[in-house]
């Protein structure tokens, strides 16, 4: 039995995390069994020190990527098989897009916004002891801060970071149109990608931030968002 270590859910979605999201959801597409193992404290056994990560017949796999790989190779690769090769270079170029710049902007908009920042430290580190919740908390916050500002993306103004989010929002809505997913009628790897990032934008109500409300004014991809969710995620 696979073993997800992940952060835990935050309303109906599975996770705080779309990285654990992501996971779980090419779990699902690809019907494989798991099991979840939930709370901020598996950051201290994670390989990379972040999460997710799973556990599957003795190996451990750290980051989501490198986890969809691993499941790809072990299980065999269901989902794309019938991907050409021109449009496996369209999900990898969008799969990057939204994990290397458009994750950026999530991170900005729940950390660096001062009313996100409080109700994400309960979110994620309210179930661990204080004072340690209170430790971790400050450093995550610390750390997070640091990478957002040596990645780039803490470098821009607040509405210049928007517009960057912006641009991602509406490549995809663009790329997805009038298609149940993002290559037609049967699910890919990208859609849980994408998944994973606009149900953290769309679907959480707790935060609240001016490119979400983007997110949300995109009828396509909150239809794409809600039609993933209830096929997968409330069955």
């Amino acid at each position: 039995m696979i073993t997800v270590y992940k952060f835990g859910s935050i309303g109906d979605v599975s996770d705080a995390s779309p990285f654990c999201v992501k996971v779980e959801a090419y779990l699902r597409l690809a019907g494989l069994p798991y099991q979840t193992l939930s709370g901020a404290h598996y950051l201290r056994k994670a390989p990379k020190g972040k999460l997710p990560y799973i556990e599957d017949n003795g190996k451990i796999i750290a980051d989501s990527s490198f986890i969809l790989n691993y499941l790809k190779e072990t299980y065999g690769d269901s989902l794309d098989d019938g991907l050409s090769k021109t449009d496996k270079a369209i999900a990898h170029a969008f799969s990057k897009m939204i994990e290397e710049n458009l994750y950026w902007i999530l991170v900005h908009a729940r950390w660096k916004l001062d009313h996100n920042a409080a109700i994400l430290n309960k979110a994620f580190f309210g179930g661990i002891p204080f004072p340690l919740n209170k430790i971790i908390a400050f450093i995550a916050h610390k750390n997070i801060m640091k990478a957002l500002y040596k990645h780039g993306m803490g470098r821009h103004s607040d509405d210049e970071i928007v517009e960057i989010g912006n641009r991602d929002l509406q490549a995809l809505s663009d790329f997805l149109g009038n298609k149940t997913y993002f290559f037609g009628d049967k699910p890919t790897t990208l859609d849980a990608v994408a998944y994973g990032m606009l149900v953290e934008m769309i679907r959480v109500p707790i935060f609240t931030a001016p490119v979400f409300e983007r997110a949300k004014s995109f009828q396509n991809l909150v239809e794409f968002t809600g039609r993933f969710h209830q096929n997968y995620f409330q069955k």
